[in-house]
């Protein structure tokens, strides 16, 4: 025994030696994520918005954009990059260095546009980072003032007996998803009539040449139609004695606007979960939530960077499921 003692104990002094060297280059790996999330920002941060200015996402990005700007105190610049449907200012983020200082603010659109689009230059699951959710919207099903469908109900009685038409902003755009989730819930097949923007297809609405239009809150209140329902789980606090779909029977005719911020894949997610936190803080302040009402938005739901990430995978999943079964693709 006394004769394996020494090199029991000089391989016992080498294992400890090389666990300390681990444990040291484990901290020296740790350390400088940790210190990213705790100094961040320390230079301008820049908020991509794949839209033109003026426009909903544009106005919502910006507001953001000032906020963390003062809750940071450091520069936040906006940066609008339109084109390809949003395509460009997307691709360029993805090819942005992921160190949180690019990101992007971009709408439910990104969803749709990734169900409809097949030749994207990223890929919009594995190239971002959903970092968090900024504001929800509501969607409304808008009966034109010239018809006599007076709820979701009637309009599933009617289209047995003649073609209902809706409005939509576009092959892809929001109202074509709605409407044709709308014809699966419903078991109908309402015709699709594609505008070139809210403007016109509201114009159709009012002359009746289209039954419906699935619109937001700011066109509710034009009063150019009659709500039937908001496809919500929860009433609008903008019209609260419109019945959500549930209520009217239909509790899967689930859709509606949010915008929200994405990072380059690979972020750090230290600094990822930061920013998530942040974004609640300033959007949930009474200041965010006054705006947004302007707006006809509302504050964002508390959703974790891996909640959000979850719920853009599922969002993807189901329109491209939606946009196979009626063929909607967007050249």
């Amino acid at each position: 025994m006394s004769r394996l003692m020494p090199f029991a104990t000089l391989e016992e002094g080498k294992r400890v030696k090389t666990i300390v060297k681990i444990l040291l280059l484990a901290c020296a790996l740790i350390a400088p994520s940790l210190a990213t999330a705790q100094e961040y920002p320390s230079r301008p941060v820049t908020v991509v918005i794949p839209f033109p200015p003026g426009g909903t996402n544009d106005v919502v990005g910006r507001y953001l954009a000032d906020r963390l700007q003062e809750f940071w105190k450091q520069t936040v610049v906006v940066e609008n990059r339109p084109g390809a449907g949003s395509a460009i200012g997307v691709a360029y983020v993805t090819r942005a260095k992921a160190d949180g200082y690019t990101m992007m603010f971009v709408s439910s659109s990104f969803t749709t546009n990734a169900a409809t689009q097949k030749n994207l230059p990223f890929d919009p699951v594995k190239d971002l980072q959903p970092v968090g959710i900024v504001a929800l919207g509501d969607q409304f099903v808008i009966a034109g003032t010239r018809v006599t469908i007076s709820s979701l109900k009637d309009l599933q009685n009617q289209a047995k007996t003649r073609q209902i038409f809706y409005a939509t902003t576009g092959v892809g755009a929001n109202p074509h998803f709605a409407g044709e989730l709308l014809n699966d819930i419903l078991g109908i097949k309402m015709q699709a009539v594609h505008y070139r923007g809210g403007a016109p297809a509201m114009t159709d609405l009012r002359g009746g040449r289209v039954d419906l239009y699935f619109g937001t809150a700011p066109e509710v209140a034009m009063g150019v139609g009659t709500p039937l329902a908001v496809m919500s789980e929860k009433r609008s606090p903008a019209f609260p004695a419109v019945p959500t779909v549930a209520e009217a029977g239909f509790p899967d005719a689930l859709f509606g606007w949010w915008g929200g911020v994405f990072a380059p894949a690979g972020t750090p997610k230290d600094l990822v979960a930061k920013i998530n936190q942040d974004i609640l803080t300033v959007m949930s302040s009474k200041q965010a939530r006054e705006f947004l009402a302007q707006q006809g938005f509302r504050p964002p739901t508390k959703m974790s960077v891996d909640q959000f990430s979850e719920f853009v995978k599922r969002e993807i999943a189901n329109w491209t499921s939606l946009a196979k079964k009626h063929d909607i693709v967007v050249e």
